[in-house]
């Protein structure tokens, strides 16, 4: 028997390939590799990219950044433990030109810049770049192509910066440290040092990097000397971790939590065949037994087998997967410009043996069942409760593996994950009251459509998955296209209420006389002025900030950088309390503050801890008082980190202010006054902020759009599944109903109605669960209430149903071709 092994393994094989059911099996398994594979190997294109970068892109072998200039000692110290040292200066200010301006990141560097790798310019739009072998001489001004194209400047004309002119000489196109911007994507211009100290920029506004060439033992001394002495610095060397690594790693965790929705997905049709497979795997093995065969016999075929069905899969997924990360790689190009495609074939090949493993999961109870049934089980095809037990158990058991493999945020994880489970948890149960309560009303009446709702009840499960994977899939797409885009309308109209249309996000006191001074002539209203002072988070009860804070998360990535501290005594009206106490007006202690309660969970604070800032060079150190968290109806502007105004007395830092105002939409474009008085003035229009909005919902509904294109792939899957799973009682259904002497036809009408049902229910539990979230995002972010499009609702609802009811029929035609004589075969 053991040489009939393949042989026979073999024949079951190109019996299984030949039947539908399989063949569904098989693209469900692919889905599902082609998905894990292709994020597996864009994930490791974006780290080999983001390693050669670092290597190559970071203009030195150390750099560190700090806003303000360091003290001497400090710089000498850091001479001392390199080869080379130079500085470069950065500011984010405003460029005029005639009556445009823009907001640009101004760069000041010396005569020694850069200090590794070359600078390229052009000397006009359209010319190819060349290597400059100098940087700007005084009096000139490089910017780069898209500052040219907004303003409409040449080369050889003029900008000006506060009261200086300067002469684009140049199109600056690549710096050698620009990966020091992060994922900055303001414009560019550069300058000589002599011309930027004309400016007379304030110090604490300026953002120094310090650029050191240094060998490995300086490096790690340079490392040890910024852990001990410089904390609020941030340290970037060419063997650390590159600064868009973080944002990627999170964005891949994301991505890779969402895909439990399709493991979900996948599983319900699975276990939709696996039905079929236990059937068909039962009784050849009772054959194999019936001639001598042990069980474990018949288990190594079925193995055999499967192993050959993986072998069949492996080209078809490792072309799809290779075109579908050329294609990914290419998207993600325009946001990492030298990120390239190259195929990886060793990665391929352990994802996929990755994700056999996950289908051997899944295949578990389809094996189990021939080892331990008995021989009556196995001639008579008798199921048992423990397979299906198993089923769910195998289910579980891989979606808490994925999503315990991609979790580093317990929030995160939580909202994600829980989000996914209402929503399920939403549709079964409105497609189970649906079904339940249609058989309650029409069961004392005859006709087609109480028939019906009969026969959909006692296939409730079937029905239900069927409802469900079509429900998620409609909810993805109304939640992306219908609620955003409503969300992006709301929160303008919001912010114009409650904010005004112009938003300033930093000023001084001189600043914000003459903005006072030009709103006053200009008939603007001042909605909201809040004071603040910069301060950088450095330790958390005596830890280094990386030390205590090891998870990635939205809060780790801010407080990296300056936040904006503000100081008051009264509660916020946009503000509540969450834990804690707040402090009162007459606060003698005045080293508290209140944190976000998001950023407390983020971080992993508690009540009672230290927090460490350094402002204006010197540590202060605050406990956690109370948190706090936003609630509409009195603006959006609101701070992270909030303390006792009494601390003010006791703080020496430059003060600043947020504020926001309501402007004509004439007197915009007169803005331009102030930004020549102030350069580093920093403003920004409701306008830009909506556009901002509107370009992240466009990328955010690309990508939702191809997961819910892998929805529908797998919603079909779905139906059909069940549809093949119910495949002979629907044919006896069909010919018992044509035996009493009724049409074929009106199998078809049945079929149409019970097709019309499933997309109907599935179509108002999406756009129900739309109108959900839609309801609880407007009452917590806005408190108002959401005003869905019903014309848009409607139209979705007749494509919903129009789409299920062909699927659905195109799946059933098989079965609506039974004869009576299959009747009497039975």
């Amino acid at each position: 028997m053991r040489k009939l092994t393949f042989p026979l393994a073999w024949r079951l094989f190109l019996d299984d390939i030949a039947s539908s059911h399989y063949r569904l099996l098989q693209m469900t398994q692919a889905i599902m590799m082609v998905f894990i594979i292709t994020l597996t190997l864009a994930s490791e294109s974006v780290q080999n990219h983001l390693s050669l970068n670092m290597a190559n892109l970071l203009g030195a072998d150390a750099v560190i950044s700090t806003f303000g200039a360091l003290p001497d000692s400090h710089i000498e110290q850091l001479k001392a433990q390199s080869n080379a040292f130079i500085f470069t200066q950065s500011i984010k200010t405003t460029l005029t030109y005639k009556e445009r301006w823009q907001s640009v990141t101004l760069k000041a560097v010396g005569n020694s810049y850069p200090l590794k790798g070359q600078l390229q310019v052009s000397d006009a739009l359209a010319q190819a770049p060349y290597p400059s072998l100098s940087p700007p001489t005084p009096g000139t001004l490089w910017i780069d192509s898209r500052l040219a194209s907004s303003l409409g400047v040449d080369v050889g004309e003029r900008l000006s910066i506060s009261r200086l002119s300067l002469v684009v000489s140049h199109i600056v196109q690549h710096e050698p440290d620009r990966l020091l911007e992060d994922h900055n994507v303001d414009m560019r211009a550069l300058l000589h040092k002599d011309d930027f100290n004309k400016l007379g920029f304030s110090d604490d506004n300026i953002e120094y990097r310090y650029q050191m060439n240094a060998n490995d033992a300086q490096l790690k001394r340079i490392v040890a000397y910024q852990n001990s002495t410089l904390l609020s610095a941030q340290l970037r060397h060419r063997n650390g971790v590159h600064p868009l690594a973080l944002f990627w790693q999170r964005t891949e965790n994301f991505i890779g939590l969402a895909s439990v929705l399709l493991l979900f997905m996948a599983s319900i049709a699975i276990f939709q065949i696996s039905r079929l497979q236990i059937k068909k795997e039962q009784f050849f093995a009772a054959v194999c037994m019936s001639v001598g065969a042990s069980r474990a016999q018949g288990f190594y075929i079925s193995l055999v087998k499967w192993v050959l069905h993986l072998l069949l899969l492996f080209p078809v997924v490792l072309i799809v997967a290779t075109w579908s990360h050329w294609a990914l790689v290419s998207w993600l190009s325009d946001s990492l410009p030298s990120l390239l495609w190259k195929p990886n074939i060793a990665t391929t090949v352990f994802s996929f043996i990755g994700c056999a493993l996950l289908v051997a999961l899944f295949q578990l109870p389809v094996w189990l069942s021939l080892k331990h049934a008995s021989v009556r089980q196995l001639v008579f095809n008798l199921p048992t409760k423990k397979r299906s037990f198993l089923g769910v158990l195998c289910t579980l058991v891989a979606i808490t593996f994925v999503a315990f493999s991609y979790s580093d945020n317990g929030l995160l994880t939580t909202m994600v994950l829980g989000s996914m489970a209402s929503c399920i948890f939403l549709i079964a149960i409105v497609s189970w009251l649906s079904l339940a309560l249609g058989e309650v009303i029409t069961k004392r009446y005859s006709g087609l459509i109480p028939f019906t709702t009969f026969m959909m009840r006692k296939r409730l499960v079937s029905k239900s998955t069927q409802i469900m994977g079509v429900g998620l899939c409609a909810f993805l797409l109304l939640f992306t296209l219908m609620l955003l885009r409503d969300l992006g309308n709301t929160m303008h109209s919001y912010n114009r209420q409650f904010d005004g249309n112009l938003v300033i996000s930093q000023a001084n006191e001189k600043q914000m006389d003459s903005v006072m001074q030009w709103a006053n002539a200009h008939d603007a209203q001042l909605r909201q002025r809040k004071p603040f002072v910069y301060a950088t988070l450095t330790r958390i009860n005596q830890q280094r900030l990386d030390d205590f804070a090891t998870r990635p998360s939205e809060s780790l990535a801010t407080f990296k950088q300056a936040i904006r501290l503000h100081w008051t005594d009264n509660l916020p009206a946009n503000n509540k309390v969450i834990s804690g106490q707040w402090w009162s007006d007459d606060a003698q202690q005045w080293q508290q503050v209140s944190v976000e309660q998001e950023v407390l969970t983020d971080l992993g604070l508690n009540i009672g801890d230290v927090l460490t800032f350094a402002i204006a060079g010197r540590a202060v150190e605050f406990t956690i008082a109370a948190s706090h968290a936003y609630i509409p109806g009195a603006g959006s502007m609101t701070f992270w980190v909030q303390m006792p105004a009494s601390a003010m007395s006791h703080i020496v830092a430059p003060h600043y202010v947020m504020a926001s105002l309501e402007v004509s939409e004439a007197n915009l474009a007169s803005l331009g006054i102030l930004y020549k008085q102030h350069p580093s003035l920093r403003m920004i229009s409701i306008r830009e902020m909506t556009q901002r909005f509107d370009d992240t919902l466009a990328l955010v509904t690309k990508i939702i759009s191809g997961f819910a294109l892998i929805i529908v792939c797998l919603a079909c899957i779905v139906i059909v599944s069940s549809v093949l799973t119910y495949e002979q009682r629907e044919r006896k259904k069909n010919s018992v109903i044509m035996s009493f002497g009724l049409p074929r036809r009106l199998c078809l009408t049945l079929n149409l109605i019970e097709w019309v049902i499933t997309g109907s229910i599935a179509a108002f539990g999406a756009m129900f669960g739309t109108w959900l979230a839609g309801v609880l995002i407007y009452q917590s972010q806005f408190s108002m209430t959401y005003q869905p499009d019903f014309g848009w609702l409607a139209t979705t609802l007749c494509i919903i149903v129009l789409t299920v009811v062909l699927i659905g029929y195109l799946a059933s035609k098989r079965s609506l071709s039974s004869t009576i004589r299959e009747l009497l075969t039975d």
